[in-house]
């Protein structure tokens, strides 16, 4: 009777541990998908949009390549573009489908980012924000791809109070730093050559006044 109890259980372990597996397949699994840049750096975004991850402005190529696999190891095919996101704890996002990948999963659950994000900084090093640190997290459908480890991508704003605009609060923080030649915020240092200058300068006031949410 005793052994009898313990293939009883045995096999119900096993079909309750085939359920689990069934119930997750076809859901995105963190430790199986993975995602990865082409060339790690920083880029700068905007509410009304600011430099692309892939964008002929710019000499580096910011691709963001990303397979998508269930717990079984098998492709995710099902997703949408939308259902693919960027995001880090400190940027301020605008309403809606803010960074998507270029396409939904193809028949291998691979896709890739190489467009725009809309959204700016939570704020710069007086609020303990380093933009060199802000590396984006791949998510699909809510869940945290890679192991759950971001890419080695991070994003600057010329929004640097989080507030989806750019004006005359984000003006004040900028030139709070300007002419700064060492040590400066990373966050106001948009060409990244280590100073914030008149380079700096004009490329906040592309955005002055003019980026906002789409």
């Amino acid at each position: 009777m005793a052994k009898r109890n313990i293939i009883t259980l045995a096999m119900t372990a096993l079909f309750v541990l085939g359920l689990a597996a069934g119930a997750t397949a076809g859901i995105p699994n963190t430790e199986n998908s993975t995602a990865a840049a082409a060339y790690c750096g920083r880029f700068t975004i905007a509410p009304g949009g600011g430099e692309d991850l892939l964008d002929p402005g710019i000499p580096q190529d910011y691709t963001i390549f990303v397979t998508v696999l269930d717990i079984n190891g098998d492709p995710v095919t099902t997703l949408g573009a939308t259902d693919l996101t960027l995001w880090h704890d400190q940027m301020a996002t605008c309403p809606g489908a803010y960074s998507q990948a270029d396409s939904g999963t193809d028949e291998n659950g691979e896709t890739q980012f190489t467009g725009t994000i809309y959204g700016g900084v939570n704020g710069d090093a007086n609020e303990g924000i380093n933009c060199n640190d802000l590396d984006l997290y791949v998510f699909a459908l809510g869940i945290v791809l890679n192991n759950n480890n971001p890419v080695c991508v991070a994003t600057d704003s010329p929004d640097l109070n989080g507030d989806l605009e750019v004006t005359v609060a984000d003006f004040g923080k900028f030139a709070a730093d300007f002419n700064c030649t060492a040590g400066c915020d990373p966050c106001h240092d948009f060409d990244e050559d280590g100073d914030t200058d008149v380079t700096d300068f004009a490329m906040f006031g592309g955005f002055f006044n003019a980026s906002i949410c789409p």
